[in-house]
């Protein structure tokens, strides 16, 4: 069984949003296209669901700003601007993502106690016992394509728990952006970084043959 991973494609990634990231648009067109293919068995889209008390947001430090890498329960972890709050517009799916054709939406946060952005990250709870380990194996998936935002945090670190979980793993790099917050740079270096972990590089094209 083949299952594909949307991830966080929400308004504040988007056009405009606090966190914008240029070409969304073109990756929303490309997940449509995925949704439809017929290719996969089952579609997930996580979608962060923050508290606005999120300790890496760096309005909920005194003296920090956006960016700033501050330690967090003895982890390094990167200060945000406050984005995807729940139940906000900004956590809210694209408006041209054909979410009807998605059969599971995993709502998470950042989980500042093990310092992932994962889309298995589940506060306190081993990645295999989170939400989204638990609904792939219950529909007997054995390979993941992922495609989304961010290419350097939540994209990498959902494909190293994958592929760590057993799952076949695939990239859908022309579905992919990164943030490069750091580095123009940075997307590339996780990109090679997921490569040296055995996860396969696909073009959104080659699955629709």
């Amino acid at each position: 069984m083949k299952a594909l991973l949307l991830v966080d494609l929400q308004n504040d990634f988007g056009n405009f949003g606090v966190l914008e990231i240029k070409g969304t648009s073109e990756i929303i067109a490309i997940a449509n296209q995925m949704i439809d293919v017929g290719y996969f068995d089952c579609i997930v889209a996580s979608q962060y669901a923050h508290p606005a008390d999120l300790k890496n947001f760096a309005a909920n430090h005194f003296f920090r700003y956006p960016n700033q890498v501050i330690e967090i329960n003895g982890i390094p972890q990167r200060l945000w601007a406050i984005h995807c709050i729940e139940g906000s517009f900004g956590a809210e799916f694209m408006d041209n993502l054909q979410i009807k054709g998605v059969h599971k939406i995993i709502q998470r946060s950042i989980d500042a106690t093990r310092g992932s952005y994962s889309c298995f990250n589940s506060e306190k709870t081993a990645i295999n016992e989170s939400e989204l380990a638990i609904y792939l194996h219950k529909q007997e998936v054995e390979e993941v394509f992922i495609l989304g935002v961010n290419t350097e945090y939540a994209i990498k670190d959902t494909a190293l728990d994958a592929a760590s979980m057993g799952f076949k793993t695939f990239l859908l790099e022309d579905a992919c952006l990164a943030a490069n917050l750091d580095t123009l740079e940075d997307g590339r270096l996780a990109i090679l970084e997921l490569q040296k972990a055995g996860i396969t590089l696909l073009d959104s094209d080659q699955l629709m043959l």
